[in-house]
């Protein structure tokens, strides 16, 4: 992402003018396709470069702006990111709460609880234990059998997956999750819905996830190279 910021500053590139092709800048700074794109999407988040699918890629911002500090960019967009997954999941998961409630069977349930089980055991050997990424959220979802909310909620998954390791790590409750988690199946289990939506609601807390963002910008950066430094692309 510097590398495409200096490339414009350097040939004094101003809004509207084209860049080169993905497989030019691959070559040049010699990194793979995915990791060129992912960095290609970042500078498009912020509105540095502007992508026009089936015409290319143009500068969207004066050289000023586009010589930010990469790492404050980032952070930055991968923060907003966050926001905007925690406040989706919020509308998916509450909705399949309430199916699942209604139509899932005591066989469902008690799958669910035995997933509780084998996650808290992992946590009892292990406090920073983490499990995949919305396991539980995605087996509500298909108890729900609401195959779009299914197809959504597999997005949100990727796009948590998408966010660095560091930044996951810091705003990962696991043995708080697990604990919401099982309030949840138990309120499912009774079949009140209305009950397990509030517990969803409170589960996704955006005030959490701003307490723990708010720390995370408090704390200092971990040496160059490691992996758990909040905002490294991977």
């Amino acid at each position: 992402m510097q590398g495409i910021q200096a490339y414009i500053a350097g040939n004094d590139l101003a809004s509207g003018d084209k860049l080169p092709p993905e497989r030019v800048f691959t070559e040049m700074f010699g990194v793979g396709r995915s990791s060129l794109r992912e960095a290609l999407r970042v500078l498009s988040t912020v509105g540095i470069i502007d992508v026009r699918h089936g015409d290319g890629m143009y500068v969207a911002v004066s050289p000023p702006f586009a010589q930010a500090s990469p790492k404050a960019i980032f952070d930055a967009t991968e923060q907003n990111a966050l926001r905007n997954l925690v406040e989706t999941r919020l509308g998916i998961e509450i909705a399949a709460v309430a199916a699942a409630t209604a139509r899932g069977t005591d066989e469902d349930f008690a799958g669910l609880q035995q997933m509780l089980d084998e996650q808290r055991k992992q946590l009892e050997r292990r406090p920073s234990a983490a499990w995949p990424p919305l396991a539980f959220e995605l087996a509500v979802v298909e108890i729900s059998g609401n195959s779009w909310l299914y197809e959504i909620e597999l997005m949100l998954r990727d796009a948590w997956l998408a966010l660095s390791s560091g930044l996951r790590a810091g705003v990962g409750r696991h043995g708080e999750w697990h604990a919401e988690h099982q309030a949840i199946v138990a309120s499912m289990r009774s079949r009140n819905a209305a009950q397990a939506q509030r517990l969803v609601t409170a589960h996704l807390s955006l005030e959490r996830f701003e307490d723990d963002l708010t720390s995370l910008r408090a704390t200092p950066a971990s040496p160059r190279g490691d992996d758990t430094t909040p905002g490294r692309l991977r």
